[in-house]
């Protein structure tokens, strides 16, 4: 028994009903403490319910490593080669006399936007190598079958999965900075990709994702991160086409020798940026006009959904 309670007990006991109502408020006083804990140790009143939402969080937080890897594994594959190949194999397409030279290109964007796809998902350096190059492996053994290589190709285009591997993995690790490098990095999957999976809605949900972060001192740099997502999908889609074009500009047999062929591909590829990349870039967004009203109803959504969640996180403070 607790000496202030001691010392109610004694003054209820010399100073009659008075006493008793001070030793009664000193015996409530010990059972519920400071913050809504009762003697036992329960928590009680508003801190309880702080308590539970913050346990969710730490329980979605030790799972999210594992899960984030799961859904690695499962979005490598579509995010890069969808439409273009049969499952789990690669973009190779055969010609006469070896594979057709604009597979260089699709195997090259394709493998840097899978794995970027890994790398923006899981954090962790080493689970991340892992998976990219594991699932690239395992894609180009069972590709490798498919098709007949000239000689000297596999090599050069083995050289290709793996540069764009490593490339996306760099791409990857810089796209979860925030809510504007999130939906840029979305708009640069959807205008790299080769695979063929609508991008009307994930460019809609790039384009309205800035707005998850604005308010009303925060009218500029919400404009400013939708552009930067407009302009990233639209140079990734420029650099898209003229890469393509400046693989297709080669003979079949040609990857075989990489001195020669890089010239041709690079040159191929300036000119059709200079000649042609104002023309993509006023005919694009044409093909997406129909998500316009979508992406203007998710930034509503999104605006809504971060001024209920502050108001929220304020009141439980």
């Amino acid at each position: 028994m607790s000496d202030a309670r001691t010392r109610a007990e004694v003054k209820a006991a010399a100073g009659g009903p008075r006493g008793a109502s001070a030793a009664r408020a000193a015996g409530a006083t010990g059972a519920t403490g400071a913050g809504g804990t009762n003697a036992g140790g329960a928590t009680s009143g508003p801190a309880a319910g702080a308590a539970a939402p913050r346990d969710r969080w730490a329980m979605v937080r030790r799972v999210w490593p594992f899960a984030a890897m799961a859904l690695a594994l499962a979005l490598w594959w579509p995010a890069g080669f969808h439409g273009r190949a049969d499952w789990m194999h690669l973009a190779l397409v055969q010609a006469v006399g070896g594979v057709a030279p604009v597979s260089g290109g699709e195997l090259f964007l394709g493998a840097l936007v899978a794995s970027a796809v890994v790398s923006a998902l899981v954090s962790s350096p080493w689970p991340k190598f892992g998976i990219a190059a594991g699932l690239t492996a395992i894609a180009w053994t069972l590709t490798d079958g498919d098709v007949t290589f000239a000689d000297g190709e596999r090599v050069v285009l083995a050289a290709l999965a793996a540069v764009g591997m490593l490339l996306g993995l760099a791409v990857g690790a810089r796209a979860t900075r925030g809510a504007v490098s999130v939906a840029a990095f979305l708009a640069l999957v959807s205008g790299l990709s080769p695979a063929t999976w609508s991008r009307g809605l994930l460019l809609a949900v790039a384009v309205a994702l800035p707005f998850w972060v604005a308010t009303a001192d925060r009218v500029a740099p919400t404009i400013l991160g939708v552009v930067r997502v407009v302009v990233t999908w639209l140079a990734a889609v420029v650099l898209s086409i003229s890469l393509w074009t400046g693989f297709g500009a080669l003979q079949v047999g040609a990857l075989a020798d990489p001195a020669a062929a890089a010239p041709v591909v690079g040159r191929t590829f300036v000119d059709h940026v200079r000649e042609q990349g104002l023309q993509i870039v006023r005919t694009a967004p044409q093909i997406y006009t129909g998500w316009i009203w979508v992406a203007v109803a998710l930034a509503i959504a999104f605006v809504v959904a971060a001024t209920t969640l502050k108001r929220r996180r304020s009141t439980s403070s």
